[in-house]
């Protein structure tokens, strides 16, 4: 099996491109906290820098393996009808899912060299922005240990193999005949799935009534734990979540396809979006990571600031901060890049089936944008709704009023951001999946 993954790796690089930008994030993330830790541990960076290599290792570290999760959910799909051919061809289940492993394993060591690199000039950097704030003593400094880069590359597989389990059962399972002739459409989401998600959503809430009477600091740390918990709820139920959002949004979308007589492509898009509900949900969940914890942190942020007597919310925390706000946006915008990018060029043959049937690529292209549109404005609606419980729990225990402050100058950006992102995203990969021939991209498996 090493040697047909290895082969499947040379063969469609491009198409493990998603799991290795995502492996490399991850390894690079527990490199550079682990390096932090490990230079508390020996003394030179005190106990500060212990508490806070910890505190945003923790929040980083599930971050990365939630990126790394979805993105072998996606890159396992993609290979559906080949692990289809290969069981037809007499492969057992349990050698495609050590295929999956393999895989992961071969592009979590390719990514790993420079991961490490990348995670220990991080922590240097780091490092000397705490010096210079006075945060840490001023000649404190990463000493090597290879400890930290073991762990980088260990902790990543342990999760991607951990993945493997769910991304390849929903491949693995049934007839090799049924997924040959399987759709880009994947069905309603299981019992399982839906009960999983009622069960974390129930478990999400404790977490907000114990948020509302920790002490201001532990209830801001929570939050952002929180908003993850429910994030992960939200995955679950996805499906049910975009059919509502479709629903909600996609009058006006429609309304304007009905004017334009079905030339503006909003009323096909919103019935492509409801009824690929399981796709449109992997959509969502990466721009509502990134609008939903943003917002969560904004909020934490700015009502901080404003219940803070004058002078003590230092310089070196509103510096801080702005780190864990860029990480958490980085990790989003990765994790919504990879998505997008690998939905849109997994649709080329549906684009080449309605070009056939007449429709031109002009009106491809408003379709695409319609979709982009919805999805979008269906991903700031779900980011929000992750975000409310757990920031509204922290304002409670901050102020006593529900009401959490939200800087607008600083969080407006990042949702324009994410919408941008979104946009240009499935626009411009769209533009490159309807640029093949209608013919060959329509015969393609």
């Amino acid at each position: 099996m090493l040697r047909l993954a290895l082969g499947t790796l040379r063969a469609r690089p491009a198409s493990f491109a998603g799991l290795g930008a995502a492996l490399l994030l991850a390894v690079t993330v527990i490199t550079l906290f682990g390096s932090l830790i490990a230079t508390a541990i020996g003394g030179s960076g005190g106990d500060r820098l212990a508490m806070i290599g910890g505190a945003f290792g923790e929040i980083a570290m599930l971050m990365a393996l939630f990126v790394v999760a979805n993105t072998l959910s996606f890159s396992v799909r993609q290979q559906a009808r080949d692990m289809a051919l290969l069981r037809t061809s007499g492969a057992t289940p349990q050698q495609i899912k050590r295929l999956v492993r393999c895989q992961v394993l071969l592009v979590a060591l390719l990514v790993s060299p420079p991961a490490w690199l990348l995670g220990s000039w991080g922590a240097r950097w780091f490092l000397t922005g705490l010096a210079a704030r006075d945060i840490v003593p001023a000649g404190a400094s990463v000493p090597f240990s290879p400890w930290p880069l073991v762990a980088g590359t260990a902790v990543t597989l342990l999760v991607g193999v951990g993945a493997t389990k769910i991304a390849a059962r929903r491949t693995v399972r049934g007839r090799p005949s049924a997924a040959m002739a399987q759709t880009t459409e994947e069905g309603r989401p299981g019992p399982l799935r839906s009960l999983a998600g009622l069960l974390v959503l129930g478990g999400a809430v404790p977490l907000v009534v114990l948020a509302t009477g920790l002490p201001v600091d532990k209830s801001a740390q929570l939050a952002l734990l929180g908003s993850l918990v429910l994030m992960l709820a939200a995955g679950l139920l996805g499906p049910a979540l975009a059919r509502t959002a479709v629903l909600l949004l996609g009058l006006p979308v429609r309304l304007v396809g009905a004017r334009h007589r079905g030339d503006g492509g909003g009323a096909l898009a919103a019935e492509n979006l409801r009824g690929n509900a399981h796709r449109l949900s992997s959509a969502l969940v990466p721009i509502a990571l990134l609008v939903g914890l943003s917002l969560t942190f904004a909020a934490v942020t700015g009502t901080l600031e404003q219940v803070a007597p004058p002078g003590a919310y230092a310089e070196s925390d509103v510096w801080l901060r702005g780190v864990e706000l860029a990480m958490l946006a980085g990790f989003g915008a990765v994790a919504t890049v990879n998505t997008l990018a690998s939905l849109t060029v997994a649709r080329r043959r549906e684009y080449a089936l309605l070009a056939l049937t007449g429709a031109t690529r002009r009106q491809l292209m408003r379709m695409l944008l319609a979709e982009a549109t919805l999805t979008a404005l269906a991903g700031v609606l779900l980011g929000l709704l992750v975000a409310a419980p757990m920031s509204m729990a922290f304002a409670v225990a901050a102020t006593g009023s529900a009401l959490p402050t939200v800087p607008l100058q600083s969080y407006l950006p990042l949702v324009l951001a994410a919408v941008a992102l979104t946009v240009l995203t499935i626009l411009s990969t769209g533009f490159r999946a309807t640029s093949e021939p209608a013919v060959a991209a329509a015969a393609a498996a």
